[in-house]
């Protein structure tokens, strides 16, 4: 519902002089009545609306929903007396999938209050201020602090904060924010200008006709803002992906319900299928086991906080970044700066301070220094240039003048007409002289040593030229060498002299400063053919810049454009992101994403880098997030075939996956360090991944219930004895979420595998502290916190208190560790996952991103490469393995069998061991950098590898190694992965020799 709009009490109009303006009575009587400059921010949210957006979100109504359900069926199980189902399958671990829900909406929220009262108070800072006259008087206020019929003063590089009527003056209007065309449209006494206007030239003075909500101010910065048409590439991908993922959970909710009736409808009756239970769907337990299995649908396929957390991902970002004196205006231009790979800055007060000096003056005339004077008191507003003149020069306002001549871009000088109707003129020489002058030859001098010139002339005559030196700014070298470093081009883009400008980038080490062009009289359909051969641009208009940028976008760039004046509002609003200063002329803020408030270029870097590591993160969280959706999907539709269907999968399976995998690996990762530059689709790279990992993730959970099922369906004992299946189901999709979580920690950091240690540390300490949930996949309900009082017991000798402190007393936990089949089960799902795994997301990945280095070389090179990397890491995994197995005293078959037990077979043991770990590192090592040399020695222990692997397998010949398939099939596999490594080796060896050479290009480290 809309607030009623608030009718202000009439009020009297003033038609003030524009030297005089409003009484002070007069502006206090509007100021009391409500007659102010204010506008009502539609965007801004009270501390409800953030609460509720974030509790509110569709997933969180979703899991709420869930949550009410159960609780409906169990106040009515209990009613019809069938407590016995709650505790069996109702109890308080199947609301553990509400903790993050909640967990999510209380930092969300908190860090958006935090983000806003932060922001809010920066914004203060940046306001825009207006210049209005009162009593007489010019003063300076608050753009909000304008009242109604207030007497404005505009000049150059302002904007109109209101709709306004000029009263006296003549200025030049840039309306484009408001028509889309960049003609300048001259305003005098008893025109218009309207509230976003910029001045570009001249100075005048306005009645304010029009203010607050009756302007256009509130919508036309909303609509400047977004009018470079800056879109969220991330956010949009996620809304995609929900989309998806809502049509998907009603489907398999649906197949959930209809399936699991129809095989109740037939084998209800049978008790050994359905747990004990006799089921009828006329029977409101079947109802309610039902419902329950779709709930799990629903929890499993949402996505939880995917949503929440890229958002306070990003404010955290941006709420760190305002405390560096960077205020980011838009909460994805975060996203869109990530993606940048070209620069172009402007030299004046990016790459200099923005000061300037007098170096030297060269007089033609000796009157030079006089007329100087005279054009400085005839300046109402200095720029740089005219303050370094005005400081070495003074001021002279005692001559007769007939007309000011104000400065444009497009004409690049400005002057006066003296009274007797002398032109004196000061500006560009180039604009000022002939080609053909001689005297040009000293600005070519001046420039190459960095200096800029101005030249002097009266009535067309030269009498001076002034060279004017920047000041560089300290930290310029460092930031320009941190674009370099991450792969990012800079463009310098500037008014100014060519050489000049390149002087100034060389000395700031820009890579190609040499290659400069100036721009002067250059066609703006010429442009695109000349944006990516040169590095520095001189002598640009508005219309250049904005065709240089609209150049290198068509080739393909991510473009970025800093500029402080109006005459950069048009590259400002044309690039990908705009960044500005705080000292930025009002217009150029207006319509920038990322304002530098201390004036301070060096903070790009900070900006640059919290980009790319929020949006690279969010990519690899995202996919840990999809994975259980998508294993979710596939898991309603491939568990129709069994004989408890859906319900073979319960709530409790995914705890594990979600807390240590998602939740601990997910967090850890989104706060890694990142400075590579963010490339690809985001839509295509998530979820080719996400589907992968979710393919995992089913076979994970299929592959007990098959080895359980198929053995018994031929007569054979069952491979997964029946106690066993939840818990190897548990256990094995949570190995297969650490297996995605490891793949992305590839290639490996100190950062990164301390994350990878953290993941399995939490998953094994969850998995110990409350097995029945976290490993058997069972519900923890009231009935475990049982004791006997009679007999003594205490709550310390309750089942659920004994499985916390004594997980290993666990009868769940004692029957898993007890069958050497769930070991090798295990091992094999590790060995065969993990390569086939890599090697898959690596190819998916090198498809999508067309920036990978892989696509430029050789296929049989890369394949072998990733073959080596996957195979290597195995082969690392397998003496881990084996250095467990001679501490738990379990041995290997086959050494025992060929060594017998003892100590010869666990020196055996050993050894295999090291020899597996130093050549699964040359593996790691050649996938990183493989030269020449490396390979050769690679080859050679690739060798010797096989050929010790194969030596057990030709010489053991007990029978007892055929009493056991599962374990010939494990000995199998572990050569697979041996001949593997092998094959690998010599892919990349044959490569490096065939091209006789140097190193070769390292693949991208993803």
């Amino acid at each position: 519902m809309k607030k009623a709009k608030k009718v202000k009490p009439p009020i009297d109009r003033v038609q003030a002089a524009y030297d005089a303006g409003l009484t002070s009575k007069e502006v206090e009587e509007r100021v009391q009545k409500g007659y102010t400059n204010t506008t009502e921010d539609p965007n801004k949210k009270t501390p409800m609306q953030i609460l509720a957006n974030n509790l509110f979100t569709f997933f969180n109504t979703v899991l709420f929903i869930i949550a009410f359900v159960f609780i409906g069926f169990m106040i009515y199980l209990n009613a019809i007396g069938r407590s016995d189902i709650v505790n069996s399958y109702f109890g308080f671990s199947k609301f553990v999938f509400l903790i993050p829900a909640i967990m999510n909406v209380a930092m969300g929220s908190f860090q958006e209050f935090q983000s806003m009262k932060t922001i809010q108070k920066l914004r203060i800072v940046t306001s825009t201020k207006s210049k209005v006259v009162r009593d007489g008087k010019v003063e300076s206020i608050d753009a909000a602090q304008i009242v109604l019929d207030d007497v404005v003063a505009l000049s150059a590089g302002e904007q109109a904060t209101a709709d306004l009527i000029v009263l006296n003056g003549e200025v030049d209007v840039d309306e484009s924010m408001l028509t889309g065309e960049s003609d300048l449209i001259k305003k005098t006494a008893g025109d218009t200008i309207l509230s976003g206007s910029s001045i570009i030239v001249g100075s005048a003075r306005c009645r304010a006709e029009k203010i607050g909500n009756d302007t256009y101010a509130a919508e036309l910065t909303r609509k400047v803002k977004n009018s470079s048409g800056h879109k969220s590439e991330l956010m949009s991908s996620i809304m995609k992906i929900i989309k998806v993922l809502t049509v998907c959970l009603c489907v398999a909710i649906v197949v959930s319900t209809v399936t699991l009736a129809i095989k109740i409808s037939a084998t209800g009756n049978d008790p050994t299928i359905w747990n004990g239970l006799t089921l009828s769907l006329k029977d409101p337990v079947t109802w309610s086991l039902i419902v329950l299995t779709d709930g799990m649908f629903g929890v499993g396929m949402i996505p939880s906080g995917l949503v929440l957390t890229t958002s306070v991902a990003l404010m955290v970002s941006i709420a760190g970044l305002t405390k560096k004196k960077t205020l980011v205006q838009e909460l994805y231009s975060l996203e869109n700066l990530s993606r940048v790979d070209v620069i172009c800055l402007d030299k004046t007060g990016t790459l200099t301070d923005g000061t300037m000096s007098v170096s030297e003056l060269k007089q033609f005339d000796d009157s030079a220094e006089q007329h100087i004077r005279v054009l400085m008191g005839a300046t109402d507003e200095r720029n740089a240039t005219s303050e370094a003149v005005f400081q070495y020069f003074g001021a002279d306002q005692s001559a007769d003048i007939r007309e000011k001549i104000p400065f444009s871009s497009a004409n690049k000088y400005s002057g006066i007409v003296y009274g007797d109707g002398r032109k004196l003129l000061m500006g560009a020489p180039e604009y000022l002289l002939p080609q053909e002058d001689e005297r040009l030859s000293y600005v070519t001098e001046r420039a190459k040593e960095g200096n800029r010139v101005i030249a002097v002339t009266l009535d067309g005559v030269l009498i001076a030229f002034i060279a004017i030196e920047d000041h560089i700014r300290e930290t310029a070298a460092d930031t320009l060498k941190f674009f370099r470093e991450n792969g990012v081009t800079v463009k310098v883009i500037s008014g100014d002299n060519p050489l000049t400008v390149s002087m100034i980038a060389q000395k700031c080490g820009i890579v190609n400063a040499d290659k400069y062009i100036s721009l002067a009289g250059v066609p703006l359909e010429d442009i695109p053919s000349i944006a990516e051969e040169y590095t520095v641009f001189a002598r640009v208009s508005p219309e250049q810049k904005e065709a240089l940028v609209k150049a290198l976008q068509a080739n393909k760039h991510k473009v970025a454009m800093t500029g402080d004046g109006v005459n950069d509002i048009l590259a400002l609003r044309r690039s990908d992101s705009s960044i500005t200063f705080a000292k930025a002329s009002e217009a150029a803020k207006s319509c920038s994403d990322v304002i530098l408030l201390d004036n301070d270029f060096s903070h790009l870097k900070e900006v640059v880098g919290e980009g790319r590591r929020v949006i690279g993160n969010t990519q690899k969280t995202s996919v840990l997030y999809l994975m259980k959706s998508i294993a979710v999907f596939i898991l309603a539709f491939a568990l129709i075939p069994f004989s408890k269907g859906q319900m073979w999968f319960s709530i409790e399976n995914m705890y594990m996956l979600e807390a240590a995998v998602i939740g601990t690996g997910g967090f850890l990762l989104s706060l890694e360090p990142r400075r590579t530059p963010v490339s690809g689709s985001f839509l295509k790279k998530i979820v080719s991944q996400a589907v992968c990992a979710g393919a995992l993730g089913a076979i994970a959970v299929l592959l007990p219930i098959l080895l359980n099922v198929l053995p018994k369906a031929l007569g054979n004992a069952p491979v997964i004895a029946d106690i066993n299946v939840r818990s190897m189901m548990t256990v094995m999709l949570s190995i297969a979420g650490i297996i995605v979580v490891f793949s992305m920690c590839i290639p490996f950091n100190k950062y990164r595998a301390i994350a990878l240690t953290c993941v399995v540390a939490v998953a094994a300490t969850l998995g110990l502290l409350l097995p029945s949930a976290y490993i058997g996949g069972s519900t923890i309900g009231a009935d475990m916190l049982a004791f006997d009082k009679a007999a003594g017991q205490t709550i310390f000798d309750s089942q659920l208190v004994q499985e916390m402190f004594r997980p290993l007393n666990s009868p769940l936990v004692r029957a898993l560790v007890s069958d050497i089949n769930n070991y090798i089960v295990l091992r094999m799902f590790l060995y065969i996952a993990i390569p086939l795994f890599i090697i898959i997301r690596f190819t998916l990945e090198s498809k999508l991103d067309e920036s990978d280095p892989d696509r430029r070389l050789n296929r049989s090179y890369v394949f072998g490469k990733r073959l080596i990397l996957a195979s290597g890491l195995v082969l690392i995994l397998h003496a881990m393995l084996s250095i467990v197995e001679v501490l738990t005293n379990t041995g290997s078959f086959l050494t025992e069998s060929l060594l017998g037990d003892g100590n010869t077979a666990v020196y055996f043991n050993i050894f295999y061991a090291i020899v597996y770990i130093i050549v699964g590192a040359l593996g790691y090592r050649m996938w990183t950098n493989p030269t020449k040399r490396l390979t050769t020695i690679t080859f050679i222990a690739g060798m010797v590898l096989i050929s010790l692997a194969m030596a057990p397998m030709t010489t053991a010949e007990n029978e007892a190694v055929s009493q056991s398939a599962l374990m010939i099939i494990d000995s199998a596999v572990a050569s697979a992965v041996v001949l593997a490594y092998f094959i690998g080796c010599s892919l990349i060896f044959l490569n490096i020799i065939s091209t006789d050479n140097k190193p070769t290009v390292a693949t991208s480290q993803q």
